[in-house]
């Protein structure tokens, strides 16, 4: 299966921007916060593992990035807040915000506790609330920030035994539209993505391979995405090339969900 490799050249669209990015320890996570360094930008690489963190912001430096590892539970404000509060020390702002953390709980809905929908929604929705507060005063301020939010095409057309991802990735699309409103007129645009069946470290350990031979097969583009091919939208929905988006929601999918 032929994939994209992490970039080696940008055109530096984000010189000089400071972003923070979730769930940046692996999978699109750290394929996004790789390329916001390669295209200029200062990146917070923030992370519940500061292990896989820590491997992320060594590909960032080796290819001459710069960035800070930062650990936190998104769904705890205070933690957020610090590591926003980090940020700002070092950059003096904060310009970019891709909210991409998560985790899942699948499983038919009448086996499900209370606690798997709230895990995850504590970490989809709450997470990415807990991190627009944190970073919209420091945004509003200089009269210009961007924030993309990692929704799924799940959130859109659902699935059996995944209620709670679905649930919270549906929910992160309405966040996007109603913050997207609320701020335009202030210089914050806000976009989400919507991508389909991805090669990331927990889709290879939590799906069955017949599962994602099944999805491939009803992917027009007949294979699932690099993270990278995830990577470069939000990049662009981050940069000035997307001046005059906002409140979208851009399928990734490979065609898949159509």
């Amino acid at each position: 299966m032929k994939v994209a490799s992490f970039p080696k050249t940008s055109c530096r669209r984000l010189e000089a921007k400071a972003a923070l990015v979730t769930g940046a320890g692996q999978g699109i996570g750290r394929a996004v916060a790789v390329r916001l360094a390669a295209e200029g930008a200062f990146v917070g690489v923030l992370d519940w593992n500061r292990e896989t963190a820590r491997e992320t912001l060594e590909m960032i430096q080796s290819a001459g990035g710069l960035g800070m590892v930062l650990h936190s539970d998104v769904s705890e404000p205070s933690q957020v807040i610090s590591c926003v509060e980090k940020i700002k020390a070092d950059q003096g702002k904060i310009d970019l915000l891709v909210n991409n953390a998560g985790l899942d709980r699948p499983g038919g809905f009448l086996k499900l506790d209370y606690n798997s929908f709230s895990d995850v929604f504590n970490v989809h929705v709450l997470g990415a609330v807990n991190c627009v507060r944190a970073c919209l005063p420091c945004m509003l301020n200089e009269g210009d920030g961007r924030i993309v939010n990692v929704s799924s095409i799940y959130g859109k057309v659902g699935t059996k035994g995944e209620s709670p991802y679905c649930c919270a990735k549906a929910g992160i699309v309405g966040l996007t539209k109603s913050l997207a409103k609320e701020f335009g007129g202030k210089g914050i645009r806000v976009n989400a993505v919507m991508p389909g069946l991805t090669n990331t470290p927990t889709i290879m350990e939590m799906m069955r391979p017949k599962y994602q031979e099944a999805f491939v097969r009803e992917t027009p583009l007949a294979r699932m995405a690099d993270p990278d091919e995830i990577a470069r939208p939000v990049v662009f929905l981050l940069s000035d090339e997307a001046s005059y988006i906002t409140g979208a929601v851009l399928e990734v999918t490979g065609g898949w969900g159509m």
